[in-house]
């Protein structure tokens, strides 16, 4: 789990609870911004095929449908809502900035996408 009270900036290291790899998320909602020369996250980074590439099977297998043959297995994003757990504190522009214990729901197989590294 990374430093909850670091920001989370481009590259940071995501994970799910129920895949079995683990992503970098791209910036793309902060054009201004920087933390150490990368651009800050927001709450609305969690688009997959924007912010988490690969679009399909994001996070390797998903446990939950690890039986169904592929593509049906794959751990692809499905977000419920924005990020949680943000810095209401502070805004990016308009919006509020990830810190290290932010999560994202996933609609799919009901995991929780976590921050492994913030990127700093």
């Amino acid at each position: 789990m990374a430093n909850s009270k670091e920001y989370v900036v481009h590259g940071a290291t995501l994970k799910c609870t129920m895949g079995n790899k683990s992503t970098t998320l791209r910036v793309s909602n902060n054009r201004k911004y920087t933390m150490k020369g990368k651009k800050v996250a927001t709450i609305m980074d969690f688009m997959p095929g924007v912010n988490m590439l690969p679009p399909v099977g994001t996070f390797g297998i998903c446990k939950p449908y690890s039986a169904v043959p592929p593509p049906g297995n794959l751990c692809t994003l499905i977000p419920v809502g924005p990020w949680k757990m943000v810095y209401a504190l502070k805004s990016i522009g308009l919006l509020r900035p990830l810190l290290g214990n932010s999560c994202l729901m996933c609609g799919r197989g009901g995991g929780v996408i976590t921050i492994k590294k913030t990127g700093q």
